[in-house]
């Protein structure tokens, strides 16, 4: 749908495109050795874009909240992550297909580190444990990108339909159990002792 009348080539970036995004910057930093730069292509009133803008109005889509969680990995150590969760099966051009339940990535900073996921099921959750050996862990937060509405977009009128919320996550000696929402970006940050 556009926003501006007339603007043809803008489209109101969704919770799905958002899901999406965070899938695919989960691949970049799973090879930085390979990834030296990517860039958003477009960043205002078109595909993916991250800002709504017209005139004196603006918000950020769910794709603008999803660069700014994934912001966290800038400057990192890139470690490696095995996710192991069931497929996601799905219909697509009279066949059938499948893609992985939970992906992610982390990144290490000093005694911070940054664990992205996504569980891209529209309709159920995934139940996991994310185990960290060799490492205790002092405290968490979790902040999550998702909505009822996997079409679930901001407009100018209502720039907080789908916005990242923020709450402390409870923490074991090196592990977190989690359940990561449907159509969900997620983000933990854990302090290591």
């Amino acid at each position: 749908s556009e926003m501006t009348p007339g603007d043809i080539l803008e489209q109101t970036p969704t919770l799905r495109d958002a899901v999406f995004s965070g899938m695919t910057l989960d691949i970049f930093n799973q090879h930085p050795e390979k990834i030296a730069m990517a860039n958003c292509a477009q960043l205002i009133n078109c595909l993916n874009s991250l800002y709504l803008a017209h005139e004196h109005k603006f918000c950020v889509t769910p794709v603008g909240h999803v660069f700014d969680m994934y912001a966290a990995h800038q400057g990192g150590q890139s470690l490696r992550t095995i996710f192991s969760a069931p497929a996601v099966h799905y219909q697509r051009d009279a066949g059938s297909a499948s893609l992985a339940g939970l992906r992610g990535s982390a990144s290490l900073h000093d005694k911070v580190l940054i664990v992205t996921a996504i569980n891209p099921h529209v309709s159920e959750p995934c139940e996991a444990e994310i185990g960290i050996p060799g490492a205790n862990l002092k405290s968490g937060t979790v902040t999550t990108l998702t909505a009822n509405d996997i079409h679930a977009h901001n407009t100018f009128e209502q720039r907080d339909v789908t916005v990242p919320q923020t709450k402390s996550l409870e923490t074991r000696q090196q592990a977190v159990h989690y359940t990561f929402p449907p159509a969900s970006v997620t983000k933990l940050t854990l302090t290591l002792q």
